[in-house]
């Protein structure tokens, strides 16, 4: 895998936590992921903007990182959302397919429930 993707994958992946885990990162933490999930923001850009060293900022990435992938770990919301997510998209594509085969089946049965009308008229 490139070095890129792999970078949004992880840009990916802390967004997703920090969706479900907020409460457990500090201001200053759930700031500078909320900058870092950012396209084409990297840390050594955070660090020019929040004025400190590109250390500091990747520590607190770190930590925050650690803590919310610990808590996954144990807990697993965002693995159980992730599969509410996956099952509602299939119940909605089922839902679509079935809508359309009713929506078949109701202009058939006016189609038919006219020729009978005709049949009426003519006898």
């Amino acid at each position: 895998m490139q070095k890129k993707s792999k970078k949004i994958l992880k840009k990916m992946r802390i967004k997703e936590l920090m969706d479900v885990y907020p409460g457990l990162l500090t201001e200053k933490e759930r700031y500078i992921l909320k900058l870092f999930v950012k396209p084409n923001m990297t840390g050594a850009s955070i660090a020019r903007k929040l004025n400190v060293s590109r250390q500091a900022v990747h520590d607190h990435i770190q930590r925050a990182l650690e803590r919310m992938e610990s808590c996954e770990k144990n807990v697993r919301f965002l693995r159980k959302r992730n599969a509410r997510i996956k099952y509602l998209k299939e119940l909605n594509k089922k839902l679509s397919a079935l809508q359309d085969k009713v929506q078949g089946v109701e202009q058939d049965v006016e189609e038919m429930q006219n020729l009978v009308r005709k049949i009426e008229k003519n006898n």
